[in-house]
């Protein structure tokens, strides 16, 4: 049996008429159906996302020996049918490009106006439009795949080699980073720490820049990322002032 595309209204003669069909494709080409669960975008109108899990069908086709290259989408793809634009594209096909997945989604069916029935046609050779020599070709088809998926594995597996080789450089250095900000805040705190001894006992009355007050609170504070001891200094009518240690 083929790829066969029929009005999604089969019932009714006059939108047949419209959408034209049903029409077959891959008479005796059809090789392997693929059923599976895959995301896949359900707006009508693909301006928003509505990603569903859906129930997906592929059908494996024997495209022959000239025709318009498949393409990679995730699986090795081609279209149902060969439209005016791609026309051009058109060669002589090597072995490994002859067989191509043909989505049988029928996703859209009703805004397409049509749905796809794929059925995998039997293996008589009297039946099978490529003969012996698809038959064949598919066991080349099939050797070249495993072949690229092993290339891509090895390529993958470099790759991520080399990104976790990079991500464990920039951790070390980040580690660096912070154990030298962590040795600095620590020296730069017992620095500070050292200088509390400048300060005289609270209590104190002292005189700094012209004001006179007792001192009333002693200790080490971070400001703009640098430690400091200071001392509050509050007068007799109550208005204070904080003092660094090196002014003592």
């Amino acid at each position: 049996m083929p790829i066969i595309k029929e009005p999604y209204q089969y019932n009714s003669p006059e939108f047949a008429a419209i959408v034209g069909g049903p029409k077959r494709f891959f008479e005796g080409r059809v090789l392997r159906i693929e059923k599976t669960i895959e995301t896949r975008n359900w707006s009508d109108t693909l301006d928003y996302t509505d990603h569903r899990a859906t129930n997906c069908t592929w059908a494996l086709v024997w495209l022959g020996p000239h025709g318009v290259p498949p393409q990679a989408r995730g699986r090795i793809a081609a279209s149902l049918e060969t439209y005016s634009w791609e026309a051009d594209k058109a060669r002589d096909l090597e072995v490994h490009e002859q067989y191509a997945w043909i989505d049988c989604t029928n996703l859209f069916a009703d805004r397409n106006g049509y749905r796809l029935v794929a059925t995998v046609d039997s293996f008589d050779m009297q039946l099978l439009h490529g003969g012996p020599a698809m038959i064949e070709g598919l066991a080349i088809w099939e050797e070249h795949q495993r072949a690229v998926r092993a290339r891509f594995e090895a390529t993958k597996k470099a790759s991520d080699a080399e990104a976790a080789a990079r991500a464990a450089v920039a951790k070390a250095k980040a580690e660096a980073r912070q154990a030298k900000l962590a040795e600095k805040h620590l020296a730069g705190k017992a620095e500070a720490e050292g200088q509390i001894a400048r300060i005289p006992a609270k209590g104190t009355q002292v005189t700094v820049d012209g004001f006179t007050g007792r001192v009333f609170w002693t200790g080490v504070t971070k400001y703009r990322g640098t430690w400091n001891a200071r001392a509050g200094v509050k007068d007799s009518k109550g208005n204070v002032v904080w003092v660094e240690a090196t002014k003592f």
